[in-house]
């Protein structure tokens, strides 16, 4: 028994270093990159959101709190917002966002669908539903997919970059 106590008290204090070091990441933070992490950190807590959901919220805070990643991004990111490439893809991001939005909000308003509702027929929670359409964040394919299954229309009518998977 002694053994198995060792192996748990070690165990233990690796999450808590672990814990620590996340913490020390997250404080080094800009405010903005600390509010998206509380809000991924609010979908893996969610019961409702599904695995996919989940696993992409803990992919973007172990990005966002990565040292390297973040000086690397911002550097690049930087670089990147300076070009007329970078100026014509966030204007196209944007329209699609808006469109996507407003479109998912007007078939919801005409099927008389509520956000609750929705998140019944797709699996996704509402906090989530409510994030994407608030903008946000922005939906994953698959999640594309489950709100024109739910609306009764194809992907590409809400989001006009959707390509269809081959299943």
């Amino acid at each position: 028994m002694q053994t198995s106590q060792n192996a748990d008290d070690v165990a233990t204090r690796s999450e808590l270093v672990s814990g620590i070091r996340f913490l020390r990441a997250y404080r080094e933070c800009s405010a903005e990159i600390q509010r998206m992490i509380d809000r991924m950190v609010e979908i893996v807590a969610d019961p409702e959101v599904d695995a996919d959901e989940k696993e992409h919220a803990l992919d973007t805070i172990a990005e966002a709190v990565s040292r390297f990643n973040i000086a690397d991004l911002d550097r690049a990111d930087r670089e990147f917002c300076q070009t007329s490439e970078a100026t014509v893809a966030e204007a196209e991001l944007l329209q699609q966002e808006v469109g996507f939005s407003s479109t998912v909000r007007q078939m919801m308003a005409e099927r008389h669908l509520t956000q609750e509702r929705l998140a019944e027929l797709t699996g996704v929670s509402q906090p989530a539903i409510a994030n994407i359409l608030s903008r946000n964040c922005r939906p994953q394919q698959r999640t594309i997919e489950k709100f024109a299954v739910a609306l009764g229309v194809s992907p590409d009518q809400l989001w006009s970059a959707c390509e269809r998977t081959a299943d």
